[in-house]
């Protein structure tokens, strides 16, 4: 009898030069295939065109994945041990992983290992295939870093908008070549903006309305791509390779959208110190003096901007319009006393028809802050929840034997799934048909005992963050008793952490607040404890 077998193939952007194409891996493996013996259904060949072999999140590994942990695979096959993926320890857990539902992973061009030399063997080989990413990234690096020194714009094949890249032949390098049409409008923005003082978002609208077709296929100008243009030193014949490296990233800060409140992510890469970037000559489109003037608007419109917040906010990305569903930012101008600064509606900052009023920004913060203060003061309704909740709770003794009573059952569970594999693999009275019934009907069972076990295990956690909330907060309270010294940014913090929104309209301020008490996200309202779905409850100022 045939055995059930998927195939992997991958190909990296790094191979694509070696002609190495998922099609010739694919052809051998199903040769290979048929010479062992083994049958692949429709739609068991997974491929992965251009994903590094470094990470393990890929679409078609992922969906390969999915069918192998469903107990039907005998084996996957894969050309070599770096299509798998070129980081060892990713090969080991996929190895291990497969193992678990007795599944062999077999390499066509490396022998299955059978003695614990050809296993040495194996692990050797896939720690080299690491080594030797490593190595490609590096000489890459070098390279890049080389020519860049030579004054070469290969490392930065992207030209700028108003630029064709040429790519280097036989005779000539690599160079940008200014490209006449594009050219004449980008010295158009630099002569309406540096000169004219138009605003960023009038240009972007007047190149619209003369159809002039935006940077990457898009479909109109955008603020942020002529801010870009304004701001790049390539148009005085100056551009920089290296201006930026990887970086793990951080953020605080919210933004609230009419779809909800989210977090910036964490910036994957960070500008670098001037003095580390490496200068390339290219042609120049307009000149210093107009580029400098440039600087200079773009330097003094920040300054001046309504929405300048380089001084912090206190309520910054909680903010919401009762109205129009819209953030509130805050208004300020530098050349006005801070007690004139306030929280205004997004929608009429940009020019919309809001009709919702602005709010005094220190007078709405206040209030804010002493309705915080006053709810921790009072944390008594909060307390009764979580001790009525508590009560409920079984005992503790009882939740313990009953949880190691269904990890027993779910261990016989996995050992009977592993029974069956055996049988069938041996060929004991046993078809394809019958183990599928039967496994199924073991994973059910399974998946039954694990949702009561995580259901166990909820009530667990919930007794003890409720333990938890109970010790932190006489501390949490004599922390902000001298609440007048905290800091902007100190108060800013605790007020993200009781509260999740606050919708402002003309006669009412409506806040929902929420106190989280441990990592998972649980959260305890006035009105009774919450899951983790965003929801809160709302009390009116």
């Amino acid at each position: 009898m045939s055995k059930l077998a998927v195939i992997y193939a991958r190909v990296s952007s790094l191979k694509q030069k070696e002609g190495e194409t998922i099609e010739s891996q694919v052809s051998a493996l199903l040769k290979f295939a048929e010479e062992n013996d083994y049958s692949i259904p429709d739609g068991w060949i997974f491929k992965d065109a251009g994903y590094s072999g470094a990470l393990i999140q890929r679409p078609a590994l992922d969906e390969m994945r999915e069918i192998v942990y469903q107990g039907e695979v005998n084996a996957v096959l894969v050309y070599s041990p770096d299509r798998l993926s070129r980081k060892y320890v990713y090969q080991l857990l996929l190895e291990q992983e497969f193992q678990k539902t007795g599944t062999d992973l077999i390499f066509f061009n490396t022998p299955q290992a059978k003695t614990p030399e050809d296993k040495l063997s194996l692990h050797f080989k896939g720690i080299f295939a690491e080594y030797e990413r490593a190595q490609i990234a590096e000489r890459c690096r070098r390279g890049r870093n080389h020519r860049a020194k030579q004054g070469s714009v290969s490392v930065i094949a992207t030209a700028p908008y108003g630029y064709i890249y040429r790519k280097k032949n036989l005779l000539e390098a690599a160079e940008y070549v200014i490209d006449d049409t594009k050219a004449r409008i980008v010295k158009k923005i630099f002569s309406q903006y540096a000169l004219e003082q138009k605003s960023i978002q009038r240009i972007a609208l007047e190149l619209d309305e003369q159809c002039v077709k935006p940077p990457r296929s898009g479909e109109k100008w955008h603020n942020s791509t002529i801010r870009d243009i304004l701001r790049n030193p390539a148009y005085i014949g100056t551009a920089y390779f290296g201006k930026s490296e990887q970086s793990n990233g951080f953020s605080e800060k919210i933004i609230h959208t009419k779809n909800g409140k989210k977090k910036c992510p964490p910036k994957s890469r960070k500008a670098r110190d001037k003095e580390a970037w490496t200068l390339i000559p290219v042609p120049a489109i307009i000149t210093e003096r107009e580029f400098e003037l440039a600087q200079r608007q773009l330097d003094k419109n920040k300054e001046m901007s309504s929405r300048n917040t380089r001084n912090p906010s206190l309520l910054q990305g909680l903010l919401v319009c009762a109205m129009c569903g819209y953030p509130y930012y805050k208004k300020s101008r530098s050349s006005s006393p801070r007690e004139y600064d306030c929280y205004s509606c997004s929608t009429r900052l940009t020019g919309g028809s809001c009709k919702n009023r602005s709010f005094k920004l220190k007078e709405l913060d206040d209030a804010i802050w002493n309705h915080v203060i006053d709810l921790l003061k009072n944390p008594h309704l909060i307390k009764d929840e979580i001790d009525n909740r508590i009560q409920e709770c079984v005992e503790k003794k009882q939740i313990q034997t009953k949880r190691k009573d269904i990890e027993k059952e779910i261990l016989r569970l996995n050992k009977a799934k592993d029974k069956l594999l055996d049988i069938y693999q041996d060929g004991e009275c046993i078809t394809l048909e019958d183990l599928r019934i039967r496994m199924k009907a073991i994973e059910k069972q399974r998946q039954i005992h694990e949702n009561e076990l995580k259901s166990i295990q909820a009530h667990v956690l919930q007794e003890e963050n409720g333990i938890a909330f109970k010790l932190s907060t006489e501390y949490f309270l004599r922390s902000l008793e001298q609440s007048e010294e905290l800091s902007i940014q100190d108060r800013q913090k605790v007020i993200r952490l009781l509260i999740d929104e606050i919708k402002l309209s003309k006669d009412s301020i409506e806040v929902a607040h929420c106190i989280p008490v441990s990592a998972q996200s649980l959260f305890f309202s006035e009105k009774g404890l919450l899951k983790p779905d965003g929801s809160a409850a709302s009390s009116k100022l």
